[in-house]
C-alpha cells in the first residue's frame, strides 16, 4: 500500500485527492494549517496541522518531516488567492520541497495551472515560481498542469461573488470574449494520484515543462464560449436571470481574451460543463 500525503488536503482541490487516493486503497495523509471542524472530510486520513508560512521555519521543517516520514508521494495542492497567501507558491513550497528531501519521499506531484508561465496575471506568476522551487527542490516531482475547474465561471454566476449585485439586477454576468476548456475537479484529482503512483496523468506522458520539471497538462473536454457556459448554468439551475457580458479588466482578461488559457491537444478530461452541471 502506497502513503500519499496531501498539502493543502482540506482545500477544494485536496480534498478531491483525498478521496480519490483513498477510494484506490492508498494510506493518506493530509497537511494543512487547521483541522477540520467535521473530521468526515478526511475521509478517515490522519491529519497533520502544519502552517506553511509560519515565522519559525525550523519548527515547520521538523513538522513537515514527521508528517512525511515513511511517505511515498507527496502531492500538493495548496492554495493562496491574496497577495499574502501566495507566499505558500514560494516559501510554503520551499519548505515543503525541502521536507520531502529529507524525509526521503519517492516523488512529489504539484498542482499548477495550464500556460501558467504565459501570464503576466499575478496569481499566475506565483504558480509559476511554485513549479521552479519544486524543480530546483531535492525531491523527484511531477508537476500536472490543468485548466480552470469547472466551478471557476461560478465566481462570476454565483450570486455570492463580487458581481453578486448583478443578480439583485435579474442579470447572468459572465466574461466577455472569453473561452474555457474547464475540467471536472474528479479528473483532476485521478489525474494527481496517477502521477503520484509513478503512471502518466490521464494518460498524458509528462514532458519538460518551462521549469525544467517533468510536466504534464491535462485539460476539459471541450472549449465553450463563457456565453454559452452562462447559457448551459441558466438551463440546469432553471434561471431567469438574462446574461450580461461583462469586460474582465486587467492582465487576466487580456490572457483569457487571447484564448492563451486554452489546450485542445490536451483534452485528457472526461466530464463535460452540462455533465457537472447535471450532477450537482
Amino acid at each position: 500500500m502506497t502513503t500519499i500525503v496531501v498539502v493543502g488536503g482540506t482545500g477544494q482541490a485536496g480534498r478531491a485527492v483525498v478521496r480519490e487516493a483513498g477510494a484506490r486503497g492508498h494510506d493518506v495523509r493530509v497537511v494543512s494549517r487547521r483541522r477540520p471542524e467535521d473530521v468526515a472530510e478526511l475521509g478517515g486520513a490522519a491529519h497533520h496541522a502544519v502552517d506553511l508560512l509560519a515565522d519559525d521555519d525550523a519548527a515547520v521543517s521538523a513538522a513537515l518531516t514527521a508528517a512525511f516520514d515513511g511517505a511515498d508521494a507527496v502531492v500538493d495542492t495548496s492554495n493562496g488567492m491574496t497577495p499574502g497567501a501566495q507566499a505558500v507558491f514560494t516559501t510554503g513550497a520551499r519548505r515543503v520541497a525541502e521536507a520531502a528531501g529529507r524525509a526521503g519521499v519517492g516523488r512529489a506531484v504539484v498542482l499548477s495551472i495550464a500556460t501558467v508561465d504565459q501570464s503576466e496575471y499575478p496569481y499566475y506568476r506565483a504558480h509559476a515560481e511554485q513549479e521552479r522551487v519544486y524543480a530546483a527542490g531535492p525531491a523527484p516531482v511531477t508537476v500536472v498542469r490543468a485548466t480552470q475547474f469547472h466551478g471557476f465561471l461560478d465566481l462570476f454566476f454565483g450570486r455570492g461573488s463580487r458581481l453578486g449585485a448583478w443578480s439583485r439586477l435579474g442579470l447572468l454576468p459572465y466574461p466577455r470574449g472569453c473561452r474555457f476548456q474547464t475540467i471536472d475537479l474528479r479528473d483532476v484529482a485521478r489525474a494527481l494520484v496517477d502521477a503520484a503512483e509513478g503512471e502518466d496523468p490521464l494518460g498524458v506522458g509528462p514532458a519538460t515543462g518551462p521549469s525544467g520539471a517533468p510536466t504534464a497538462t491535462v485539460g476539459g473536454p471541450q472549449v465553450l464560449d463563457a456565453r454559452a457556459m452562462a447559457d448551459a448554468w441558466r438551463r440546469a439551475r432553471g434561471s431567469r436571470r438574462l446574461p450580461a457580458g461583462v469586460p474582465l479588466p486587467g492582465q487576466l482578461g487580456d490572457f483569457l481574451r487571447a484564448g492563451r488559457n486554452l489546450v485542445p491537444d490536451a483534452a485528457a478530461g472526461t466530464t463535460t460543463y452540462d455533465q457537472w452541471l447535471a450532477g450537482r
